[in-house]
């Protein structure tokens, strides 16, 4: 049977909704105490564990991941990690097509405003201590009202919030919760749009139809947690992250790597979907430069984005790998890519008027990194007879495709007469020139931009990985990390 299905007995669930009403209100939430059966302990090893191959895989990462908080994901490597510990109601194919998830079924209204998900209430946390006695619960629908209404907090990015905008009630409560700062003042106590019909069931309603809704749930930034992980811990989610995916967190060790173990829980495995990789490496060097030094060395088995630097030496125009690497190496495009963006800061106090003039005189054919080049600077005004400022300062980013963009700007249209300096803030302020933001090419056309960028590179995703790891797929969705079919052989 298709999951997601035009539901032609809505008044069923309108009836549900209105008995609910008049039972207890929608603040309350029901932890349910299920006796859930526990994770595979080294005590409790099944018959195929025993007979299993350990396979570990060390995955190299070019972006920091410093928060496993949903709610902060600020770069594509962050999302591919979190895609592993945490679920969402749906998830995305290689296809980029939405599949359940969390969500067991999804029924949709005639006039696809409105969407009834049914969880699979199989589903269960992984264990951990912010639950009673360790053991995670079964996931409850009213996870789901509490993980968006959290999205519309003061205390977070505004990512997340944004793909839920089109939900009925859900702009008036992000901003009462942004603008109304004494809690005592605000009035909102929901998102009208939400409403948990049972321990299974949650409706949403949408102001108007939006065909990509459900993509936008698949985002890793809309995923599922228990209220416990944030109540329950001084850490929250940052350190002790808690989800439904087939791997949780091992631990962090002190240079940032990130340890995963695969969950051994018949519950939260479908056999289709069952990976063979045992335990997962991040690892994250300093730059592009010792990410491949690990990589040839044998500490890194897989790479899945690589930046400019590596684009250039291992991979030809049409994306192939180079043939001094052919016999060693494996290179797989993806069909996606990395977006970023940049902008003149007019609120800068700082007279530009010379670095518009520079920046007005470029052609795509001057800017030497690999990629789709995007140049939109033919509006900018020529101002005669301006003189430079000793340094433009830019907005502080780790994305390396800006900091490669920003390196050829400086060395090509900048210096002598002056240099770009990274401003030691990562938000465009009065003394910034320029800044930039990072997107992908999945999700671009929904994540809207605040105005008209001056350049914007694109550019496509390469995994690089050794000979002894198979199962690397190409897909659409730049964060998704498909390691079912992934397998580990003769490293040695």
């Amino acid at each position: 049977m298709n999951p997601f299905k035009r539901n032609p007995f809505l008044f069923v669930i309108l009836i549900a909704l209105i008995l609910q009403a008049c039972g207890p209100t929608r603040d309350t939430v029901v932890v349910v105490r299920d006796a859930p059966q526990v994770e595979i302990r080294d005590r409790e090893i099944s018959e195929e564990t025993v007979t299993e191959e350990f396979m570990q895989l060390n995955v190299g990462l070019i972006d920091p991941v410093t928060n496993l908080d949903p709610l902060f994901a600020q770069n594509l490597s962050t999302k591919r990690v979190l895609s592993l510990i945490y679920q969402g109601l749906v998830t995305l194919d290689r296809t980029g097509e939405p599949v359940p998830a969390i969500a067991r079924e999804i029924n949709i209204s005639d006039n696809g405003l409105e969407y009834t998900f049914v969880l699979n209430r199989d589903l269960i946390y992984h264990d951990s201590p912010v639950f009673p006695a360790g053991i995670g619960r079964r996931v409850h629908a009213a996870d789901v009202l509490w993980a968006f209404m959290r999205a519309a907090e003061n205390d977070f990015p505004h990512d997340a919030s944004k793909l839920l905008m089109g939900i009925r009630g859900f702009e008036n409560y992000y901003l009462e919760q942004r603008m109304v700062h004494d809690p005592d003042l605000r009035v909102l106590r929901g998102i009208s749009g939400i409403n948990v019909v049972n321990a299974e069931t949650v409706v949403v309603e949408l102001l108007e139809e939006d065909p990509e809704f459900l993509k936008k749930l698949a985002s890793p930034l809309l995923s599922i947690y228990p209220r416990e992980a944030v109540l329950n811990s001084e850490e929250g989610l940052r350190n002790r992250p808690v989800g439904t995916g087939h791997y949780r967190l091992n631990r962090i060790e002190n240079n940032g790597n990130i340890i995963l173990s695969r969950v051994d829980r018949e519950q939260n495995l479908q056999a289709a979907n069952r990976s063979r990789i045992n335990r997962i490496d991040f690892i994250m060097p300093e730059d592009e430069t010792a990410l491949f030094q690990q990589f040839a060395s044998g500490s890194i088995d897989f790479i899945p984005e690589i930046g400019p630097e590596l684009k250039q030496q291992v991979s030809d125009d049409q994306f192939n790998i180079q043939l001094a690497y052919r016999d060693i190496y494996q290179l797989v495009p993806h069909n996606s890519a990395r977006s970023v963006s940049f902008f003149i800061n007019d609120r800068s106090s700082v007279n530009h008027d010379w670095l518009k003039n520079r920046i007005a005189l470029l052609t795509s054919e001057d800017i030497p990194i690999s990629g789709e080049i995007n140049l939109n600077n033919d509006q900018i005004e020529l101002i005669e007879q301006v003189l430079p400022e000793d340094n433009y300062f830019l907005m502080f980013t780790d994305d390396y495709v800006a900091r490669a963009a920003y390196g050829v700007l400086n060395n090509l249209i900048i210096q002598p007469e002056s240099s770009l300096v990274f401003f030691d803030i990562r938000v465009p302020t009065r003394a910034t020139s320029l800044y930039n933001t990072v997107n992908d090419s999945f999700s671009a056309d929904w994540a809207g931009s605040e105005k008209e960028y001056w350049l914007r590179i694109d550019q496509k995703i390469l995994s690089l990985y050794k000979r002894h790891v198979t199962g690397i797929e190409p897909t659409v969705v730049p964060w998704l990390f498909h390691i079912e079919n992934v397998r580990i052989q003769n490293r040695d």
